[in-house]
């Protein structure tokens, strides 16, 4: 199954582009697109503690399991005062 995996600010700069879609083994979870994440950019800052995974423009949990053609997102938090 193929899913689209959407960069935003600091990610864009570090991956050189907005979008990028992969292919995924059947009943995989959004933990495994952020493991993938990882390797494929060890310079992106993706901590699961860290940032809020979105699953077609809604909050997702790591261990939602992930079907054809989903947009994922990884958010990081942002804080402020």
């Amino acid at each position: 199954m193929v899913i689209s995996i959407d960069f935003c600010g600091t990610q864009r700069s570090i991956t050189r582009t907005d979008k990028i879609d992969i292919s995924l083994f059947n009943r995989a979870r959004v933990a495994d697109v952020l493991n993938l994440l990882r390797n494929m950019y060890p310079d992106l800052p993706l901590n699961e503690k860290t940032v809020t995974a979105t699953v077609n423009l809604e909050i997702s949990s790591m261990d939602r399991v992930l079907e054809a053609n989903d947009k994922v997102s990884f958010l990081p938090h942002i804080g402020g005062g």
